[in-house]
């Protein structure tokens, strides 16, 4: 592959974005690309897997192609961040003896060490790399810059991450919040219906709904349906079939699941196995 005329632009991607909470909805995100969040402003928790990290401005979020994450609103206060997103095979050939640029994002477990706290003067590097990132012109060396940027992050991430403090600060969630996300964690192939989940908990389906949607932004529905689809990227890229991975992974009609891959992953499940061989899936 030659970096000098692969699509750059289409490899990295960066977005600074200021919300107004009560006139958007952030769902649940699941993509290809690994991701560098930093958030400026807003009070917010940001949900990754089953954890709730509190963040605040300067803080930053890692997170990899197998980890499902969301920002969740503690309030209305305007809410604005930075987010760089860039596929993984990009900077691979970047490595070296004593740094792989991806070893903060996958040497670590699925859903923990995501957050990174900066010092002040781990801020204002992170702000100007961003800033020359975002006031890049289109010129005959463009590419070349922004690559060279996320290298440069990438580089300060890995060296900050080796010695963050490995004790997770996590914001405490209601016991039933809690049992309820490890119950759908280990059990996605069964039946995780409403009913079936009030029953599982002795609880109304309907208190339920509320304290999930109160305490992570979303509702309950759209949390299985991206955490089986992680499971089914992790399924095929162990081999299995499309149409064992379904099973597998709760969905009991095929063409359904054929469909919500497509909507989040971007392509069907057939077309994902098949690339497996040309994508770093981890």
């Amino acid at each position: 592959m030659n970096l000098a005329y692969e699509s750059i632009d289409e490899c990295i991607r960066y977005e600074r974005r200021i919300y107004n909470p009560n006139k958007c909805n952030v769902n649940f995100h699941l993509h290809e690309e690994f991701e560098i969040y930093f958030l400026i402003s807003g009070d917010v928790n940001y949900f990754v897997e089953k954890n709730m990290y509190p963040i605040q401005y300067g803080d930053v979020m890692i997170t990899n192609n197998q980890e499902i994450h969301k920002p969740s609103f503690k309030n209305d206060n305007v809410y604005e961040r930075i987010t760089l997103q860039f596929t993984p095979h990009i900077v691979r050939k970047f490595n070296s003896p004593s740094l792989d640029l991806l070893s903060c994002f996958l040497n670590k477990p699925k859903g923990q060490q995501n957050k990174i706290t900066l010092q002040p003067s781990q801020i204002n590097e992170f702000l100007r790399l961003f800033n020359q990132i975002e006031n890049l012109k289109p010129h005959v060396g463009y590419k070349i810059l922004k690559l060279n940027y996320l290298i440069e992050l990438l580089v300060l991430i890995n060296i900050i991450f080796k010695d963050v403090n490995r004790s997770e600060n996590l914001s405490s969630m209601p016991e039933l919040l809690t049992s309820l996300l490890d119950y759908i964690d280990m059990n996605l192939e069964k039946d995780l219906t409403l009913e079936s989940l009030s029953t599982k908990f002795y609880v109304d389906r309907f208190y339920m709904g509320r304290v999930f949607k109160k305490h992570i932004g979303s509702n309950i529905h759209e949390y299985i349906l991206f955490k089986r689809i992680s499971k089914a990227k992790q399924i095929l890229s162990e081999g299995y079939s499309v149409t064992d991975t379904c099973e597998l992974c709760g969905f009991n009609d095929y063409s359904n699941f054929l469909k919500m891959f497509k909507r989040t992953v971007g392509i069907s499940p057939g077309k994902y196995k098949g690339n497996l061989g040309n994508m770093d899936i981890d």
